[in-house]
């Protein structure tokens, strides 16, 4: 049940509408008036209020069997308190805190605003002896109702929400133990919202009118306080509709009318046609298709397949991301299904060991599955149940084998794919198979932590121990299971590995980074390039791992061994330049005849169009032909296919070499996200590829140009992608190539008559020809305006926001402006502010451009862009929601407007005060952003005004309190909290989650540092640091840096003062992905006793929340007033922890230039790999 959603809830990750009945009526969930009722056939009833109160009643044979926050309930008030470690506490934050493991923010209310709340007009109407609730409080007590009442009013200043919840849920308990209580709500008083075609009645009696009995809410008393159908309507689903508007119900599910919904495994297709009638029909999913549940909803959703991968000697990366090494040179399985699954299959891989070494390699690779077993070599031989088959070949309907570039491939058509060659193995399953399989490959479960699972159901930590379970009994295979360590590497040539390994972090692979992050296989390298004592051919094997997984993302580099130590001969200065010849390079094609020989690619899941005159869809395509205008020219129709659906033609074979320029025309005009047009070159039975083109481009036809140098008989292909809808008519025309340079084509060869220029690039910072939506807010506004409608309005504002911990310092554009924000202080969670811009009538692609800063610890704060047409029609399309930390951030929003519009910029307010989300610097211009150079961004400039640097002595850190360390010997003074579920670990180098963690220490870049591990827990447990014990109440300032890499969501790191021995109140936090680098943190600790210092990491909810500490220190005196030597800035800019880029820069600097003299070149050398593993 969730407190926002009141018409449905999730039962079991699927989305169910009210009322519900479930387990054939042994539990049942409606509304009833504002709360939310569950109730089983054991007495047990739960009522959720829209407040967020919740009630609980549980029968008497639970006395003494139930723990947790409402008590044991065995009559003894006094012992309710105990927290789940059999502790009996008195103070409630505390057992608050240990059910959720999430710190609770003290109330704080002034003596006026005491005596203000506890007033009869405020909270003491509940103990009033005169008031509405007198019979009431006579019976009961409500003593715990007004103290909640002051405790949230207190939190929230007075908000009325609060007051309005608080009377709201001792008037609900007044009328479950049946005591009347007098209307207290009115039309401005904690009014009720009733929702369409229903109306608001304090005192009801009866049952209200229901489409069937299953409709029926349980609620039929008298004089009930509810919402009842208006007259003529009757209640369907929770709702109230016209008779012949009645739902359906189906397994304890309502739809409503006219709403489809699949059944079992996605067979059936079903439709409620209205008053209890449901028509099913026959379905399946398409091949490229899963049944499964997505957003809460059963259905068939495109595939998105995982890979796991084994290479080198050999390393294996699991389908959920896990990375280890094994040298055992047994046969072992690699993967095999281990659940219910309609096609049950195993994979095997027999290891051989490697010459001199002590290392292995795949040697073949096994896959059995009923009535068929193929195995592949080494040398891409297959054999099928015992014999040599030739390939291509299929078996069946639903496995076929044959060659892909270096692997020979098998494809199936139950969601398994496999890959193997040049000793590297590449398995890929769809979502079909999550949960269900084990092995080498782990679980893929979705997290790491079971990853591995040995073959008896144990989960162990050791890879060596991991691996060796899943060895199988072939006696045709002499084997060893290898040495549980790994070689040892001197330190020279372990530092010489991470030089040359750390190629992969360089431009030539730059263009994969996002899709195959580098870190595991600059890992894998170092191992390898140890063990063959500094090989170059083996290191180059190493950085071609990296290249074949790319490949596998269907990223390609065709040139990285020109940039690496991996380039062999180089190419000769000057090209060959034969003369083409029609024979030698035949598809030069303006697709007025036909298509010149060139190819559709059948394993395509639809095809390009030849064309002539406008695509049938509306609002996209070209409304005729490059060449002529009356012409044909090849088109994908978008209307036909699905988002991401990918269409390829192949040109037949040129054999001409050296430099020449392909030119072609192209057409892209729609209104679709994420429509796409590539070329690739196919050369050496590898395709690369050579230009890109991505979104709505205008209706008009474009030149394209590239030049290529192939060294041996190659093909073009041309592939269109979908976009997310059916605007994405992508087109291409004139396609012709020409020797030599394209910037030396003449203007006959270019035929300039038909070109069609580019779009000029504006000025960026001029304003818009047509609209009025620039603004840096320095004088007013502008032409924004606020809407009337919110319940609370944006703020021009100067300097810091008024609430700590959240909110930027200053302004974007000169550090000492205004900008626009919204004070979470003076909302509730989740209300809205809108600003609406001033209508534009310039409706073709814009790109907006805007400076925004989201910093604060509120759960679910937000900022969304809307782009409002027709007057009353707004679509999002932009949003970002969380902390982003304490620094503006620019964000470019394409636009594509129909019609003329307006733009609306949404801040909402999270769970708590720390809330501010703020804008500045809005442009708009037009074209669409991927065009727009990129330095059309007002300067970024320090978020206070440059002053000269003081130095002063720093004093030392407070070694006599044994808090300072930076963990490269040991944790010194610091100790892990037994209670804990799991411990901090002191570690170096990376972390074993992949994407997670950083890759070295902050102190060195070769030392020790503590981190978390977030595959050793489950979704928010927490893993508590304690320090000694100092005795220095006094102000004082704790620095310590911090990394928090990852996708985990809540993953978190917060920081506590303890004092008096068992009172923690946090004084820092941070939550979410702050990306791949260390952030260095000052605390401020105003110690009123001596006191101790806590470190709190969460694991979020994936195995990706490795959250790591460095470089501890405690420093006598407030951060502001303390220069610190290591790091540029004045003292606001260190208290607010906002470290701008430039600050960062100089830092650096810095930092090197004092390590100079005191590091060694290994270090120095370590470091430089830490540098550019942040990048």
């Amino acid at each position: 049940m969730v407190r926002t959603e009141r018409s449905k809830v999730m039962v079991n990750g699927i989305w169910k509408n009210l009322p519900l009945h479930l387990q054939g009526n042994r539990v049942t969930v409606n509304a009833q008036g504002d709360a939310l009722v569950l109730q089983t056939d054991f007495k047990l009833s739960i009522f959720y209020l829209r407040s967020g109160a919740i009630q609980v009643i549980v029968p008497s044979q639970y006395s003494n069997r139930i723990c947790g926050m409402c008590g044991n309930f065995n009559h003894e008030t006094e012992d309710d308190f105990k927290i789940p470690d059999g502790y009996l506490v008195q103070d409630t934050h505390v057992l608050g805190q240990s059910m959720c493991g999430e710190p609770t923010l003290l109330s704080v209310c002034t003596d006026a605003e005491e005596q203000k709340y506890a007033s009869e007009v405020y909270c003491g109407i509940l103990t009033s002896r005169q008031g509405l609730f007198s019979t009431c409080s006579s019976v009961l007590n409500a003593d715990s109702f007004f103290r909640s009442c002051m405790f949230d009013m207190c939190t929230t200043h007075g908000d009325p929400a609060a007051l309005c919840n608080a009377i709201e849920a001792f008037s609900a308990t007044c009328d479950k133990v049946g005591i009347s209580v007098l209307a207290w709500r009115n039309t401005t008083f904690c009014p009720v919202a009733c929702g369409p075609h229903s109306h608001y009645n304090s005192c009801t009696s009866g049952c209200p009118k229901t489409c069937s009995s299953q409709d029926a809410t349980g609620s039929c008393g008298i004089c009930e306080e509810r919402c009842e159908c208006d007259d003529g309507f009757m209640l369907s689903g929770g709702a109230c509709v016209l008779a012949e508007d009645c739902g359906c119900w189906a397994n304890g599910q309502h739809y409503l009318i006219r709403e489809t919904f699949m059944e079992g495994e996605c067979e059936q297709q079903c439709q409620c046609l209205g008053n209890g009638k449901i028509q099913c029909s026959p379905t399946s999913c398409k091949t490229d298709e899963v049944c499964m549940v997505k957003d809460g909803v059963l259905g068939c959703f495109p595939s998105s397949p995982v890979t796991c991968s084994a290479y080198g000697d050999p390393h294996y990366i699991t389908f959920d991301g896990k990375a280890y090494s094994f040298w055992g040179t047994c046969n072992y399985t690699i993967a095999k299904t281990c659940g219910a699954t309609d096609t049950q299959f195993t994979i095997t891989a027999r290891n051989e060991g490697q010459n001199n070494s002590a290392t292995s390699s795949l040697n073949s690779v096994a896959l059995d599955m009923e009535g068929l077993h193929i195995v592949i070599g080494k040398n891409k031989q297959v054999y099928a149940n015992g014999g040599q088959v030739r390939l291509p070949a299929k078996f069946g309907s639903s496995v076929s084998v044959f060659q892909s570039g270096p692997y020979a491939q098998v494809n199936t058509n139950f969601g398994l794919r496999l890959l193997f060659g040049n000793a590297r193995l590449f398995v890929q399953v769809d979502e079909r198979y999550r949960g269900v399989l084990c092995g080498l490959c782990g679980t893929y479960s979705g997290s790491q932590f079971d990853d591995f699972l040995t073959p008896e159901g144990n989960t162990v930590a050791n890879p060596h121990e991991f691996a060796r379970s899943w060895k199988t009994n072939d006696s045709d295979w002499t084997c060893s299971n290898g040495s549980p360590d790994p070689p040892e590497c001197h330190p020279d040539l372990e530092d010489d590995a991470y030089t040359k390994c750390s190629e992969l972090f360089e431009d030539a692979f730059k263009e994969c980074h996002w899709f195959v992050p580098p870190q595991i296989y600059v890992s894998s390298c170092v191992s390898d390039y140890c063990i063959s004592k500094g090989d170059k051919a083996q290191l180059c094997t190493s950085l071609e791992d990296y290249v074949s997984a790319c490949e596998i993302a269907e990223v390609f580099l065709p040139d990285w061994r020109n940039h690496t130590l991996c380039f062999a001969d180089p190419l000769p200065t000057e090209d060959p330049t034969p003369t083409p010849s029609a024979a030698s390079c035949p598809w030069s094609c303006d697709f007025d005849q036909d298509e010149c020989d060139w190819e559709q690619l059948i394993q395509d899941s639809f095809d390009w169009t030849r064309w002539s005159g406008s695509t049938p869809s509306n609002f996209t395509g070209p409304a005729g032909d490059h060449t002529t205008g009356s012409g044909y020219y090849m088109y994908i129709e978008g209307d036909s296919v699905f988002y991401g659906d990918s269409a390829r033609i192949m040109s037949p074979v040129c054999h001409t070499t050296g430099k020449q320029c392909l030119s072609f025309w192209f057409h892209m005009y729609g209104m679709a996200n994420a429509m796409l047009l590539n070329l690739y070159i196919f050369e050496n039975n590898r395709a690369s590829k050579i230009w890109s083109r991505t979104n709505n481009q205008g209706n008009s036809w474009y030149q394209g140009q590239v030049e290529i140098k192939p060294q041996h008989p190659f093909q073009i292909i041309i592939e269109g992608i979908r976009g997310s809808n059916p605007r994405s008519d992508v087109s291409i025309d004139d396609v012709s190539i020409m020797h030599g340079a394209c910037d030396h084509l003449s203007a006959e060869d270019l035929d300039l008559t038909t070109l069609a220029p580019h779009p000029s690039t504006p000025n960026l910072n001029d304003p818009h020809p047509n609209c009025s939506m620039n603004c840096d807010f320095e004088s007013d506004i502008c032409s924004w305006t606020q809407m009337v409608t919110d319940v609370f309005d944006w703020t021009r504002h100067k300097g810091s926001t008024p609430t700590s911990m959240t909110g930027p310092s200053s302004d974007h554009t000169t550090g000492s402006g205004f900008y626009m924000y919204i004070e979470g202080d003076s909302a509730v969670h989740g209300d809205t502010a809108r600003l609406l811009s001033a209508e534009c009538a310039d409706p073709q692609p814009q790109c907006l451009q805007v400076w925004y800063h989201m910093y604060g610890s509120s759960w679910t704060m937000g900022l969304s862009v809307y782009l409002l047409q027709y007057g009353n029609v707004a679509k999002e399309v932009w949003r970002m929601r969380e902390d982003q930390g304490n620094m503006w951030h620019l964000a470019r929003v394409d636009l594509r407007p129909d019609v003329k519009f307006q733009v609306i910029f949404e801040g909402r307010r999270g769970s708590s005060a720390r809330s501010d989300v703020a804008v500045d610097d809005v442009s708009l211009h037009r074209g669409a952003c991927i065009d727009l150079p990129n330095n059309v961004a007002p300067p970024s400039v320090p978020l206070t005004k440059p002053v000269p640097i003081q130095r002063r002595e720093i004093p030392n850190a407070l070694d006599s309190c044994g808090i300072s360390c930076d963990f490269d010997r040991d944790i010194c003074a610091w100790t892990q909290l037994a209670t804990d579920v799991f411990d901090w670990t002191r570690h170096r180098g990376s972390t074993p989650t992949s994407m997670s963690g950083p890759s070295s220490d902050h102190t060195t870049g070769s030392g020790f540092y503590m981190y978390i591990e977030g595959d050793s827990a489950v979704h928010g447990d927490t893993a508590r640091l304690l320090s000694a014990e100092c005795a220095d109440p006094q102000p004082q300032c704790l620095q310590f840096w911090y990394h928090m890499y990852g996708s985990s969501w809540t993953m978190g790191l917060s920081v506590y003062l303890l004092q008096y021995g068992n009172v923690a109140k946090e004084v820092w936090r941070m939550r979410e992905d702050q990306g791949n680098m260390w952030h260095l943190a000052r605390v401020d600790l105003r110690p009123d006793v001596k006191f101790q210092v806590i470190f709190e990491g969460r694991r979020g909810s994936s195995a990706r929340s490795d959250v790591a500490i460095d470089d501890v220190s405690l420093h006598r005196g407030a951060c502001s007033e303390i220069t610190f030597s290591d790091t540029y800035g004045n003292s606001d800019s260190i208290r607010e922890n906002n470290m701008m880029k430039s600050n960062e820069e100089v830092a650096k600097k810095e930092s090197w230039k004092a390590r100079d003299d005191k590091i060694t070149a290994r270090q120095r050398r370590s470091l430089l790999f830490r540098e550019r593993s942040r990048a």
